[in-house]
């Protein structure tokens, strides 16, 4: 079952979520709003496991990065 909402955004977090659209390639503000909740989901759930980074790897260089997500780390009381 679909439920329409509405959102109010300051102009700031609307220019956020509009560069968020286009990074993305969403088709609109609605898709780009749904796919980040999914992906913030998926890292809270493993959050709930006890993890509270997520590595990020260059494929062509190797290199990485550990991101540090400050809500992960609050939802498992870290």
């Amino acid at each position: 079952m679909s439920k329409r909402i509405v959102f109010t955004f300051d102009e700031a977090s609307l220019e956020n979520l509009e560069q968020v659209k286009e990074q993305g390639r969403f088709t609109s503000l609605g898709t780009a709003v749904r796919e980040s909740i999914q992906i913030n989901q998926l890292l809270h759930d493993q959050a709930s496991e006890g993890f509270s980074e997520v590595v990020v790897r260059n494929p062509k260089t190797k290199q990485e990065k550990t991101l540090a997500i400050q809500s992960l780390k609050r939802s498992i009381g870290s």
